[in-house]
Parts: structure tokens; sequence; C-alpha cells
């Protein structure tokens, strides 16, 4: 009787872990190449434009890290939260991202991670508060996209490690607050350039706070017009703003440079034209070579 016992309990037990083997399923592989469109559906690995998903979370969650989220319509794809390295690409007027509770773009990558940006216009329609916000990353780079209409910050560069980034012929206008902030945090720093990039009717164009790390930027063919403040500014003793072949015209201020901080400009710049200083602080001439 108890041999009986022994044999039927180690017989169940072999039922059970089989039962268990079988309702067990594979983890779905991540797609090196994804997919969104405005028809599309949540759902799958979103690995092909016949089985696009409907939104950029969604899909992002089934690309695989250095892979490529890519957008086939005009369509509002939502909120999206990056931990990897990323690039997620647009069509003409497409991927427009409104989200009235949540930051458009929020990016928490890893310090060597790269995260691309293209093509994509993000609208907070004067609700959300800001539209790309860089926490962590190793580099980022936003070309030819437009930012518009949020209440706070069209695109924040708050990095808590060191952070590179490159802000390519991006429009970037009707803000409520800063056009663009680098504002490292602790013991992060920052170093980027600005090229092509117009910062219109916002309350400042850029700001580059380097109180607590360092700050390193260049606007290179850059316009900053129609700010309430200035077009660009700088403050802290870590930072550093390099302009070259720029305009800042109709701002409150077209240069402002906080004590202890430093402003080069490479004397090919128009600084003219603002309400109440073309230059506030001392702009340090750079020669050319």
């Amino acid at each position: 009787m108890l041999m009986y016992s022994f044999h039927r309990a180690t017989a169940g037990a072999f039922l059970f872990l089989s039962l268990s083997c079988l309702a067990a399923t594979p983890a779905q592989a991540l797609s090196f190449v994804t997919f969104v469109s405005g028809k599309g559906i949540d759902s799958g690995t979103c690995a092909s434009p016949a089985t696009a998903c409907r939104s950029f979370q969604f899909a992002v969650n089934q690309t695989s890290p250095a892979g490529e989220l890519k957008a086939l319509d005009p369509a509002h794809y939502g909120a999206v939260v990056i931990t990897k390295s990323l690039s997620i690409t647009g069509v003409e007027g497409a991927s427009r991202i409104l989200n009235l509770a949540k930051d458009a773009i929020t990016i928490n990558a890893g310090p060597k991670d790269v995260v691309n940006l293209s093509r994509l216009t993000l609208d907070g329609v004067k609700v959300a508060s800001n539209g790309i916000v860089l926490n962590s990353a190793g580099s980022l780079t936003v070309t030819d996209c437009v930012v518009r209409n949020f209440t706070s910050t069209a695109i924040l560069l708050q990095p808590s490690g060191a952070a590179k980034f490159l802000i390519d012929d991006t429009q970037v206008s009707n803000n409520s607050g800063f056009a663009v902030s680098v504002v490292p945090q602790g013991k992060g720093s920052a170093i980027g350039t600005l090229n092509h990039v117009s910062l219109t009717k916002n309350l400042v164009g850029i700001t580059i706070d380097g109180f607590t790390g360092g700050v390193d930027v260049t606007a290179i063919n850059s316009i900053a017009a129609n700010n309430v403040g200035s077009g660009f500014a700088t403050q802290g003793k870590f930072a550093v703003l390099r302009l070259a072949h720029s305009t800042s015209t109709n701002n409150g201020n077209g240069v402002g440079i906080g004590t202890g901080s430093m402003a080069e400009s490479f004397g090919d710049n128009n600084i003219h034209g603002n309400q109440f200083n073309d230059v506030q602080g001392t702009l340090t001439p750079v020669a050319t070579r």
C-alpha cells in the first residue's frame, strides 16, 4: 500500500510538471524594426507594416535595444518612455504626440545608450507640460522635428550623468516656458550643438545652467526671435555658450550672460533689435581660424 501511494504521488507530480510546461509559452522575441500606424492595433510584434501597432509605447516595448521604430502615417501615437538605445522615425507631418496628462517623450536610458528622434511633430496644445525630457542617456539626437505649445519646456535636458546631444533642423515655438533648457542634475554634464534650430515665440529661447555640472553648448546657424525673455541665456560658473553665424532679434534680451558663466561669439552673429539689451553681460569675442 505504501509503494502504491508513493507511485501515485510521483505520477501526480510528473503530470503537474508536464501540464505546467505545456502551459508555459516562450518569451516573445523582440524585433529590430517595428512599425506604428493610425490604423494599427496594439498586439503582436509590430514587426511589419502589415502588423503595425497603434501606440509608440507598445511598439517600443516590442523593439530590441538599438532598434528602430517607424511611423507609417500621421496619427496621435501617445506619450512614450524610452529606457534603451532606440531610434524613432516619423514621416512628413506624422507622429504627432499629444497627451494631456504626461510629457510627450521621456528618456530614462543607460549611460551608453543612444537615442535618435527624427521627423516628429510634438504638440502639447497648451496643456501638456514638456515635450522631450532627457533624464539619462549617453547621447540624444533630435533632427527635423517640430516641438510646440507646451506649458513648461519643449526640450528639457537634465542628465544625471554625462550626456551629449545634437538638435538639428528643428523648430521649437509657442511654448509658455523654455524652448530648450540644459540643466544637468547632481554630477551630470552636457555637451551639445544646436544646428539650424529655430527658437521662436517662447518665454525663453535656450537657457544653459551650469551651477552643478559642466555645460558646453554651441549654436550654429540658429535663430532666437520673438521670445519674451532672452533668446540665448547662460548662467552658472560651469556654463559655456558658443555662438556662430546665429541670430537673436526681437527678444527681451538678445543674449543674457549670468555672472560667472561664459558666452563666446565668433564675430559672425546678428544680435540686434532686442527690446531691452542686445547683450546683457559680457560677450567674449573669439577669432575664427
